[in-house]
């Protein structure tokens, strides 16, 4: 018994000299904090975590913002066409194909928030029996 008591060291190590490998060399990988994997990681943990949130309702508050400043990005686009101007001209048509193209932005965010509240709302379910 003494001979294996004689052979037996129980004496604990510290991490770096059981491990051979240091605490300050363990390093976290950017490669991966910067990816797009970690992103759809967290993102996915997000959702998980915030799943009682309305979001059908977050959608069409977030389509109707932006439908009216798209209408007042319309507005001062269509009021900075100057008349004066040459049709025609650089300037004219620079203003001209703003306002076109806020008029039709604002026009699908309009679309968008109208789907957004039926389905917040729930109109086209097969729940929905018309009365509310």
């Amino acid at each position: 018994m003494a001979e294996f008591q004689s052979k037996v060291s129980t004496w604990t190590s510290s991490p770096a000299q059981g491990a051979g490998t240091s605490v300050s060399t363990l390093r976290m990988d950017l490669g991966f904090v910067r990816s797009r994997l970690r992103v759809f990681m967290l993102l996915q943990l997000l959702h998980m975590k915030l799943y009682k949130v309305p979001w059908p309702l977050v959608l069409m508050i977030f389509n109707i913002i932006a439908a009216m400043l798209y209408v007042t990005a319309f507005i001062a686009c269509s009021a900075a066409v100057d008349l004066t101007y040459l049709k025609g001209t650089q300037p004219y048509n620079q203003r001209a194909v703003a306002s076109f193209f806020a008029c039709l932005v604002m026009v699908a965010y309009g679309v968008s928030a109208f789907f957004s509240y039926q389905d917040w709302r729930g109109v086209g379910s097969s729940a929905y029996n018309g009365y509310y």
